[in-house]
């Protein structure tokens, strides 16, 4: 419960960005301890009630053990080596070892792969138990209390994550041979005739529960300040319920042994439950910033509208749609009106601060969620209006023309004195010798019929069916001559 007093402590504890723990995890992470040790508590006195053995239970406990591990390690070693994090390798040693560990231990325990042990004896099994546990109490302590200062990691991280891998390797190979070939090297863990986990060594367990406890505290220290020191703090726990009720139960296959091996798995599981917790959010995250970035390579730096890129890719897609629904489709290409003039009388800043406000009456007049405004270029902006006959889109250009009129900003080098703007105006329902680009032209031949004509006003120029090539050209050549 120490552990659970310094996690509600940890509440206003500074941690990295993207790891605050939340409120709702502090409060499960209780609830959690609270569970263990109200279990604990229950169990301890019915601890030693045999239980039926249950068949491959001892194949299933180490597979899971094994698979739990290597996943709670790969995923520690690629977090430390990519964010080079010397305590993420260290913490992903401390799970590496379990899962290295489980493999001979499985082998040597009776019933783990097979009836007999395939390794050593019955007794090795329980060296190996005390290996597991010792070794994982060790590499804990190793991960608390390495110096967690600012600018203390270094570099080059990923290399030492092979060299943790070998350490782990070179120490259990060792383990398994100590208790295994040369078991009788070492003092009696269990008499012939005791039948007993521990049989009267019970002095092992409760060493091994007091370095756990250590160890504990030493991560409670660290006060929880990211979800993975929050979740290592009940695993932690969860560990010295695991060795209290396996050393309560004294032999396997009783009450306080079942239980003591589940505390096994919930001590692995934890951590691995919050590194997914933390990598759904991650993809939350990096999904959102995606978004946005899309949304701004997609957006004109100036007036905050679509930009050409996101115009063409829109363009192309309603114009497809509109083919294959039989829909109409309409476009408003607009021009503000003698710019350049407006640019020379008041200056390039206040030419921008014009462009800002256009930009706020087109989005103005465009409601519907599948209208498009973007600047096309310059002074030229284009609205896409799928769905919108030829009168509908009269209807958006007379609002545009009102808007500006109620603006009435003003332009010395416009003969109204304020500032206008020409549109040009295409609609048609898509045919199959149409294009896309037959409708931007014929957009383009609007606005310039409308400066023809006086400019302030809106002109529509028909869709030819054969493509935007020849059929446009003399019609724009014949506006821009005159």
């Amino acid at each position: 419960m120490v552990v659970g007093k310094n996690v509600l402590v940890a509440r206003d504890s500074a941690a990295e960005p993207g790891e605050r723990v939340s409120r709702r995890q502090y409060f499960v992470a209780n609830l959690i301890t609270a569970a263990l040790v109200l279990v604990a508590l229950g169990v301890t006195p019915v601890a030693k009630l045999p239980l039926l053995p249950i068949p491959g239970y001892m194949t299933a406990f180490g597979t899971a053990m094994i698979v739990v591990n290597l996943l709670l390690a790969a995923f520690l070693f690629c977090k430390g080596a990519i964010e080079d994090r010397e305590d993420a390798i260290r913490l992903g040693t401390a799970y590496f070892f379990i899962a290295a560990i489980f493999v001979p231990l499985t082998a040597s325990f009776p019933g783990g792969l097979m009836p007999k042990p395939v390794i050593g004896t019955e007794e090795s099994s329980i060296w190996l138990w005390c290996c597991w546990h010792l070794g994982f109490g060790l590499a804990i302590l190793r991960y608390a209390t390495l110096p967690r200062s600012p600018g203390s990691a270094s570099s080059g991280r990923a290399s030492s994550v092979l060299g943790a891998i070998l350490a782990v390797l070179a120490v259990v190979v060792l383990a398994t041979l100590g208790v295994t070939v040369w078991l009788d090297r070492l003092p009696a863990i269990q008499r012939p005739d005791e039948v007993l986990f521990f049989g009267s060594a019970g002095f092992l367990p409760l060493s091994i529960l007091a370095l756990l406890a250590v160890s504990t505290g030493a991560v409670a220290r660290l006060r929880a300040s990211t979800p993975e020191q929050l979740w290592l703090s009940v695993g932690m726990i969860a560990a010295c319920f695991d060795v209290w009720l396996t050393y309560c139960g004294g032999e396997p296959f009783s009450l306080g042994w079942y239980v003591a091996m589940l505390g096994s798995v919930f001590t692995s599981l934890t951590v691995l439950a919050s590194l997914f917790y933390d990598l759904a959010r991650l993809y939350g995250r990096l999904a959102t910033v995606n978004r946005t970035l899309q949304d701004l390579a997609g957006r004109d730096g100036l007036t905050g509208l679509h930009n050409r890129r996101r115009l063409d890719e829109t363009l192309a897609h309603e114009w497809l749609r509109a083919k294959r629904d039989r829909q109409p489709i309409a476009l408003l290409m607009i021009d503000v009106d003698h710019f350049k003039g407006f640019n020379d009388t008041y200056g390039h800043q206040e030419g921008d601060a014009c462009l800002r406000r256009l930009a706020a009456v087109l989005e103005g007049a465009t409601r519907r969620p599948a209208d498009l405004v973007a600047r096309y270029g310059g002074e030229e902006f284009l609205i896409c209006l799928p769905g919108t006959p030829a009168a509908g889109a009269f209807e958006v250009a007379g609002q545009i023309h009102a808007a500006l009129r109620a603006l009435a900003i003003p332009n010395a080098a416009s003969p109204l004195h304020t500032v206008t703007v020409s549109i040009g105006l295409a609609a048609a329902v898509p045919q199959e010798d149409m294009t896309v680009d037959a409708l931007v032209a014929a957009a383009d031949t609007g606005l310039y019929r409308a400066k023809f004509a006086g400019r302030d006003r809106a002109m529509q120029a028909e869709v030819q069916s054969f493509g935007p090539g020849d059929a446009m050209a003399p019609d724009i050549a014949q506006v821009r001559s005159a």
